[in-house]
């Protein structure tokens, strides 16, 4: 009869835990652990009863962290115990460093598989990681009742490499839709088999916690440096309302939101890995099972992540059956990078890779899987991505030393600030997000080392169609990477900002004309795109000749109703137009500065507030990158005629002190671009 397991589940520096199947049938069990010696270190008793599905679940404690051991299965009911597993049956594991030991592990990361996916767990037994994890999506469940359940829990970890695989590795995890029992799923439309999908995890994961003990199945993981968060984003989803948001549906439930702030802001490791299967940005297909549905607490994770000045975060997603590299730029204080590792098994979704303005790479190829290395051994302490295929090549590597994912900031103006273009090093970006926002000069715009506002500036010929374009250069050769209109520099469906800008006109539009001189306008690929969240310009006003109209137009997203379980959704709002006498702009400096706090727009002019325009249905950006500046989306078109300078952006609202200190009496001051670690962790 076949035997399920033995799986190593939780594995921390002085406990184990352990899972065995002997077949379908009860007996009295013993799992003894032994030393380098042979010699028995500690045992733990269970029996596989008809209750729990014929599942034995073993717990030894007293063991020494950092140390290798061997262990054998006995069956208690013969005399002596008749051993059925021993050592040389495969069966070891090491138990877990601390988190302050200076030392090496890897930890392996698959979604998404079936019994395609065997020579992926082959591959990972021979570059021996020092955890497994389970990423969702594993196995497939997609059904309601029980044995069933359990029937397909026990084909997937009974398939000959895997069944190796957990015999010696720590394996846990946690579960996306299929595995919580339904496409799509979340605990409303799957609220009829959720319980018994539970049960069947708990049953075949041997995990030292399943979320509150008798809902949902968070918990976490200590591999030496690195501490692993698996997180459960479908058992509360849509059942109740949001703890941080009571007019939105939650993702994560109250529980298992106070777990993880509290557990995040007191962690020790180095390093630390949330993982779901779902991923943490938009699916873009219609589905509601991804963290843009919830942004409102995936951003106020993110926020107090930032807050707290938590070091060492990365993410990691699932499900959508195609590995990506997203980063975050200073999302959370420092860059923020988010991985996405599908699918196992032989399926690629080539629809699902889809475009996002943070998007560094993607691959379409059939077993997939992941790995990070925390490596603490040396002063400089570093994290370590490797995308891999099943034959063991790796597609990508990325290496983030620790001082990349520590929280810096800047003071005064330079706090928060983004981006910064002054024109005096040609198209340079100047602020902490560097190189990757230069501009690039478009028909010919120039960049005079003199006649700026402060020093040089970007000069514009409306009739040559000039402008800049920033975060649209090329990014990476890979053929599988989609089309994209660029990078953003501020956060991702940000929720507050501010733009500023000195701007020389030597044109403007004729009276009466239909011309539109814009200063900037963000895009995501065109003028059916509904991108241009950041819009500013010009253009002639209504009826008197001596003004001109300095218009806003802005993308934001609109909720979903209270009772629906949809995402959100664009909605173009404005324009929002602003007559000013045509001197203020005409062949002279003026300074335009604008400030977005999803209630409203409020434009400055010179230092002065000159308008607030409330936003009709409140709500954070729309998804844009790509910015123009000279120009509108597009590019050609609607471009400005004249100087442009000292143009910056950032993640917050500056206050109308700091509009005025900015302006500065017509002087344009040096914004301040260090940036230093206040509290190191």
């Amino acid at each position: 009869m076949a035997q399920t397991g033995p799986l190593v589940g939780t594995v921390t520096g002085t406990e184990a835990h352990f899972l065995y199947r002997p077949g379908a049938e009860e007996k009295n069990l013993r799992l003894s652990v032994l030393n380098a010696n042979l010699q028995v270190v500690a045992t733990s008793e269970a029996s596989s009863l008809f209750d729990t599905d014929h599942v034995a679940r073993f717990r030894v404690t007293g063991l020494a962290a950092a140390t290798n051991y061997t262990y054998r299965i006995e069956d208690l009911g013969t005399t002596p115990p008749t051993v059925l597993l021993s050592p040389s049956d495969g069966l070891s594991f090491k138990t877990a460093d601390s988190p302050s030991a200076r030392t090496c592990v890897t930890a392996a990361f698959a979604s998404c598989a079936n019994a395609t996916a065997e020579p992926l767990w082959q591959r990972i037994a021979a570059l021996k990681v020092d955890q497994l994890i389970f990423g969702g999506d594993t196995p497939y469940i997609d059904v309601a009742d029980l044995p069933s359940i359990r029937e397909k829990h026990r084909a997937f970890l009974e398939t000959p490499f895997l069944q190796r695989l957990i015999r010696s590795t720590s394996a846990v995890g946690t579960w996306d839709d299929h595995d919580f029992g339904l496409n799509n799923g979340n605990g409303v439309n799957a609220a009829d088999r959720r319980v018994n999908t539970r049960r069947g995890f708990t049953e075949y994961r041997a995990h030292d916690q399943y979320g509150t003990g008798t809902e949902g199945i968070y918990h976490k993981v200590q591999t030496g440096p690195m501490e692993i968060f698996l997180l459960d984003p479908r058992w509360w989803s849509q059942t109740m309302s949001s703890p941080v948001d009571p007019q939105k549906k939650t993702c994560f439930g109250l529980e298992q939101w106070n777990w993880l702030r509290q557990q995040l802001e007191t962690s020790q490791a180095p390093f630390k890995v949330l993982v779901m299967g779902q991923i943490w940005q938009d699916k873009k297909n219609g589905e509601n099972d991804d963290m843009f549905t919830y942004l409102h607490e995936r951003d106020a994770l993110l926020d107090f992540i930032k807050a707290k000045q938590i070091a060492g975060v990365v993410l990691v997603g699932g499900d959508i059956h195609v590995s990506r590299h997203i980063i975050h730029r200073q999302r959370v204080g420092y860059d923020l990078h988010d991985f996405v590792t599908s699918p196992a098994h032989t399926g690629v979704i080539a629809s699902l890779n889809v475009t996002h303005p943070d998007l560094e790479w993607s691959s379409l190829q059939p077993r997939q899987f992941f790995t990070l290395t925390a490596d603490t051994r040396a002063t400089s302490f570093k994290l370590t991505g490797r995308f891999y295929l099943a034959d063991g090549t790796i597609q990508r590597e990325i290496v983030i030393p620790y001082g990349q994912l520590v929280p810096q900031s800047g003071a005064g103006l330079g706090r928060d600030l983004r981006a910064w273009w002054n024109f005096d090093d040609n198209g340079k970006n100047s602020a902490v997000t560097g190189a990757r926002f230069d501009a690039v000069a478009v028909h010919g715009a120039t960049f005079p080392v003199q006649g700026g506002v402060r020093g040089g500036a970007a000069s514009f010929s409306r009739s040559a169609q000039q402008y800049l374009r920033i975060g649209r250069q090329a990014l990476d050769d890979s053929p599988a990477l989609p089309e994209r209109a660029g990078r953003n520099p501020l956060d991702d469906n940000s929720a507050a900002h501010t733009v500023s800008l000195w701007c020389k006109p030597s044109s403007l539009p004729a009276h009466g004309s239909k011309d539109r001189h814009f200063l900037l306008e963000s895009a995501l690929g065109g003028s059916t795109a509904p991108g241009y969240h950041l819009s500013l310009g010009f253009r002639s006003a209504e009826t008197d000749a001596a003004k001109i109209n300095l218009e806003l137009h802005t993308v934001t997203l609109q909720p979903a109703a209270a009772a629906s379980t949809a995402a959100p959704t664009p909605l173009a709002q404005g324009p929002f137009p602003l007559e000013l006498d045509r001197t203020l702009f005409a062949d002279r400096w003026a300074h335009v500065a604008f400030a977005f706090d999803s209630s409203q727009l409020t434009l400055f002019v010179n230092g002065i507030q000159v308008a607030a325009h409330a936003l009709p249905v409140p709500g954070p950006a729309s998804e844009c990158a790509g910015l123009i500046i000279g120009g509108h989306r597009e590019g050609t078109g609607r471009n400005f005629d004249g100087l442009i300078d000292e143009v910056a952006l950032w993640s917050r609202v500056l206050s109308p002190a700091e509009i005025k200190q900015l302006h500065n009496a017509g002087n344009a001051l040096a914004l301040p671009t260090e940036v230093s670690t206040p509290h190191p962790p």
